[in-house]
Formats: C-alpha cells, structure tokens, sequence
C-alpha cells in the first residue's frame, strides 16, 4: 500500500474543502446576524438558540442516518452536489424570510443540505488516501470549519451593516450553488476501500451494522466524549460574537472582521497542527489520536474562562488560543473513525459520530447557553452569557474522560478493523 496520494486525490480534497466552507459559512453567517435578527424579528436569546441549535441540530442529525446509507450504498459524488445546492438555496432563502417562522423553514433546510456534507466527504476521503495520509487529509478538510466560521462572520458582519441581515444570508448563499455544479461534473467516484486494497464486500445489514458498531466500545466512548466537549466548544463559539457586542458595546461590523480573522488563523493553525502531530505521534501508537484531543481540550477549558474574565485589551489573545485549541482537536478523531470502521460502514459510521455530535453541540449547548442566558439576564444582565458559558465547562471534563477511557479500548478494537465485530 503506497503511502502517497495522487494528485487527483488533491484536487478531490479542495473541491470536499470549498463544499465544507460553505457549509460552515452558511451555518454562521447567523451567529453574526443574532442582534438584528433578535430586534427585527422580536426574538429572545432561548429562541435564537433552539433556531440555531436545537432546531437545526435535530434535523442535520436525524436526516444524516439515512442519507448517510445512501453514502454507504450509491454515489457519492451526486450526493454531494446534491446537499451543496439544497443547503446553499435555503441559505438563500433565509434572505426572503420576513416573519420568524419562515426563518426558521429556512434554516431547517439548510440542516437537511447539510447533513449530507461530512459523511459523504469522509467516506470518499478515505478512499482517497491511505491510512498514514489520513488524519492529515481530513484535517485539511476539517480547515472547512475556520475557514467557514470567518467567511461567515466577516461577510455576514459587513454585509449586515451596510444592506441589513436579510442581504447577509443571501450573499453567502450563492457560492454554494457554483460549486455543486462544479463537484457534479469534475469529482469522480472512487473504488471503495482503494486507498487500503482492502475488498469491497457489499453493505452490511442493519442487525450486522448495529453489531459493528457496540462491538467497537472505543468509537461509542469517543463520539460521546467529542459531543460533550462540542457542547461547551460550540456554545463559546456561537455566542462569544454576542457575548462581545453586549458586554464590551462592539459593533457587528468590528466583532466580525476581528473574530473571523482569529477564526481563520488560529484555527487553521490549530486544525492542520492536530492532523500532522497526531499522525506523526500515531505512527508509534495510534492512542494518541485520542490523547492528543484530550490534551487539547484540557487547555481549551481555562483559555475560553480568561476570554470571559479579562479586560477588552486582551480579550482577543485568549479568543485566539481557544480557537486554536477547539479546530486540533476533531480532525484527528474523525480520521480514526475511517480507520476503525469497515468500508461499507464509514459514512453511516461518520454520520452516527455527527448525530452525537451535533446533538450534544451545535443543539443542547447552544440552546442550553441561551435558555441559561435568559434566566441569569435579570440578575446579572448582558454579563449573563458569561455564567452560561462558563456552566458548560462541565461537559469537556466528562468528554476528555471518555476520550482517556477510549484510548485504552482502542488498540482492541483496531485489531477488528475489518471484521464484522
């Protein structure tokens, strides 16, 4: 098995990478449009986070099971293209809405794109490149989430100040649908399991999918331990814009251009520096793509607390270290999800790890936040989202456990890689 990629598999990489920026672009445009969607539409902290969170998070979950064995048994390609059109037109049409409930159609569909997204690319990156290449691959793709976030806050936040926030979600909205045709036409399906000369041997059953998937105990204890890190993570990073504009009196356009600029060096940075040291530390024992993001985490925690408690003139420093820290963590645990998983398995794999994910993150952590925010609001007013965000610390302790407790099942479960449990 060779352990270089071609230059096609490169290509295949970015075009997988732009489709994630996107993604991610379109998903945060909204967390920079907060504050006049809030006072436009007459919406309260806990509505904007079940909007943004729950809402959006049930959808791209529940959605991402079957879609993702359309992955596992079609092409993925056209899926591909597919989930890019439809999350980039409702993102669109997020422009249009006037009332609260058509926002909130429109950011449902934006969850249904999505959950096409990862999955599908995970599988197709692993096939793509071999093992040792891996986790470096998918970290480059997992750039999408920086490099997303900062398109997003900086495009939304200026667009917002000067054509209002309805503009903003339409301008984001349109490089999507370029790329879809473009990932239509140029992205070819790869043979599954090439990268690894591993055989193709059909779609497992659901009863033999289930038995998979309990019988690797370190996949259950890891998807668990990262959605609960990515319930305190993605609570900070959804509300820290909002928690800057209340309490140090910013504007959208300031809080935007300054964190999305963070946002792409810092986790940039923080996301290729976990995929390379993880595979090079994983080379000599692949525990460490579990103890590199449990370390990462541990410092995660007190930089996010002294972003809530030091002054404006250093706000931005800790702002920095945590996005550092929360973009080395993910890529390389998804990239260990395509090691454990067998072929035919990788993208529902992949999207079960998202449905814990996104459940625990991107819905009850930002939801909580808001619904904490709003019950703390009348006795420490906008300093609320302060304590809320500091309550969800809780969870990464649990989430760096479990990843521990995964690390000493792994080597069990990785001699079973492609055995049907």
């Amino acid at each position: 098995m060779k352990d270089r990629a071609p230059a096609y598999s490169w290509y295949v990489l970015t075009l997988l990478l732009a489709a994630y920026i996107c993604n991610w672009m379109d998903r945060y445009v909204l967390v920079i449009l907060i504050e006049p969607i809030e006072a436009d539409l007459h919406l309260s902290d806990t509505e904007v986070g079940l909007i943004g969170g729950f809402a959006f998070a049930l959808i791209y979950s529940v959605a991402g099971i079957p879609i993702a064995r359309w992955a596992d048994r079609g092409n993925r390609r056209s899926l591909m293209a597919l989930g890019v059109t439809v999350w980039s037109a409702m993102t669109f049409c997020g422009g249009l809405a006037r009332t609260a409930s058509q926002l909130v159609f429109a950011r449902l569909g934006v969850a249904l794109g999505e959950s096409a997204c990862s999955p599908t690319a995970h599988s197709l990156v692993s096939d793509y490149f071999p093992v040792g290449r891996r986790a470096t691959a998918l970290s480059i793709y997992q750039l999408g989430i920086p490099a997303g976030i900062a398109l997003g806050l900086a495009v939304g936040g200026w667009a917002n100040e000067r054509y209002g926030w309805r503009f903003a979600f339409m301008i984001v909205g349109i490089p999507g649908l370029l790329l879809a045709l473009l990932i239509r036409l140029t992205l070819r399906e790869p043979i599954r399991g090439q990268s690894e000369g591993i055989a193709d041997t059909g779609v497992l059953s659901p009863r033999d999918t289930l038995r998979v998937l309990v019988s690797r105990k370190s996949f259950l204890s890891y998807a668990l331990g990262l959605g609960l890190c990515s319930f305190a993570d993605t609570a900070f990073e959804m509300w820290s814009p909002a928690y800057l504009m209340r309490v140090y009196d910013m504007s959208s356009g300031v809080v935007g251009s300054r964190t999305g600029l963070l946002e792409a060096i810092a986790g940039i940075g923080g996301t290729l520096s976990g995929g390379l040291i993880a595979d090079r530390l994983g080379r000599r024992d692949p525990r460490w793509y579990l103890w590199m993001p449990a370390l990462a985490v541990t410092a995660l925690i007190p930089s996010v607390y002294l972003f809530l408690s030091v002054g404006v003139d250093r706000v931005f420093v800790f702002y920095f270290v945590a996005m550092f820290l929360a973009g080395s963590y993910m890529g390389p645990i998804v990239g260990l999800t395509q090691r454990l998983m067998p072929v035919r398995m990788r993208a529902l794999a992949a999207s079960i790890q998202f449905l814990i994910l996104n459940l625990l993150g991107p819905g009850a952590g930002v939801s909580c936040v808001g619904w904490m925010s709003d019950l703390l609001a009348p006795r420490y007013g906008v300093a609320s989202l302060r304590y809320a965000l500091i309550a969800t610390f809780g969870a990464a302790g649990v989430g760096i456990v479990l990843f521990l407790y995964a690390a000493q099942r792994l080597p069990r479960d990785l001699s079973n890689t492609h055995t049907p449990g």
